[in-house]
């Protein structure tokens, strides 16, 4: 079965989960042919451009300020002002699918592919978010962020046009509308360590929030702490604090021994710390309505505790088991691939 994928480039969540859809689909003979992505100042991710055959293209931003809070007028202006070459990208993206031919296309929240699927109307597509449960019924409500609600919904409509939704979730639900899907996560992950150290692990997206840290690191002397956080100046710190840079591997192998954590409100992070069993504070960026609804759903179903900052005294004391529910994403990987498998006349190159 040859399949193509597009994948939303902003942050890692999604690039993770398209990295655990290819594992599966490896496993039943199909291939990825092509990867499209919204190319990066920064660049995108080594450990994603090596694994496939990234096709770059003009994408949608999101602009944040010098404290990581989302600026929504300027994100609309700044597309707004580059719709042309979007378009450019989008008729590049359909010209490459009538090309190729694929079985399937495979999209993880990147608008552009999802337009395209009205351009190639013999093509099928499938699309992955945890985006897609939030507008669900059994889905908790969050007051406020009306424009970035709107924009939300306008994001679910166009990534899954003519799609069928996959809507990843912390927890089993049911929705006629969507299948309901586990996190989607690196293989990496869900092995665990029989030690456990006495230490608490965080990740903070922003430097901003690690003010905060500082703070409640201080008022409790007792507590040894490592975080990992992208700085660009100098922090004094407490003797019971180690900052550490951005590691993604490093991050992962200090989560399976540390005694707790804290993260951002980002999805996949959160996921991988409830998989390893570890009492969770979420601290959503600010004016990030994902992050903030990501932190809201999962303490309204008792799978973390979340504040607007980093404060140790609201760490949890346990966690909830969540292996049944997160263990049969290949399960459902199953049932969402199992029509084109079987009807799939392509062959492994």
């Amino acid at each position: 079965m040859k399949v193509l994928f597009g994948v939303q480039s902003e942050g890692n969540g999604h690039i993770i989960q398209s990295l655990c859809v290819q594992d599966h689909l490896r496993s039943h003979d199909a291939w990825v042919a092509a990867v499209f992505a919204a190319r990066k100042p920064k660049g995108l991710p080594r450990f994603f451009t090596e694994e496939f055959r990234v096709i770059e293209h003009e994408g949608i931003d999101i602009a944040f300020d010098a404290e990581g809070r989302v600026r929504v007028l300027r994100s609309i202006i700044g597309n707004v002002l580059k719709l042309p070459r979007l378009i450019r990208s989008l008729w590049r993206i359909v010209r490459i699918i009538r090309r190729e031919k694929p079985d399937v296309v495979v999209n993880f929240y990147e608008p552009l592919v999802g337009v395209a699927a009205l351009f190639v109307p013999g093509t099928p597509f499938i699309c992955f978010g945890h985006q897609y449960a939030m507008p669900l019924a059994m889905y908790p409500r969050l007051a406020g962020f009306r424009l970035q609600k709107f924009i939300l919904w306008v994001t679910n409509w166009a990534t899954s046009l003519r799609a069928r939704k996959v809507a990843l979730s912390y927890y089993e639900f049911t929705d006629d509308s969507v299948i309901p899907c586990p996190p989607l996560l690196r293989n990496a992950s869900r092995s665990r360590s029989d030690q456990r150290q006495e230490f608490i692990l965080a990740y903070l997206m922003n430097e901003e929030l690690l003010g905060s840290l500082i703070a409640s690191a201080i008022r409790h002397p007792e507590l040894r702490v490592e975080c990992f956080v992208r700085t660009t100046r100098h922090h004094e710190t407490p003797g019971n604090l180690t900052i550490h840079g951005l590691d993604g591997p490093r991050f992962q192998e200090r989560m399976k021994t540390c005694r707790a954590v804290i993260c951002s409100g980002g999805f996949a992070t959160s996921a991988e710390a409830m998989l390893q069993g570890k009492p969770l504070l979420m601290v959503p960026s600010p004016n990030h309505f994902e992050q903030y609804a990501n932190s809201n759903d999962a303490h309204f179903h008792g799978l973390a505790a979340w504040s607007p900052v980093a404060d140790l005294a609201l760490l949890p004391c346990s966690q909830r088991d969540v292996g049944p529910w997160f263990g049969r994403y290949r399960e459902i990987l199953d049932e969402v691939f199992r029509p084109f498998l079987e009807g799939s006349t392509s062959r492994t190159p």
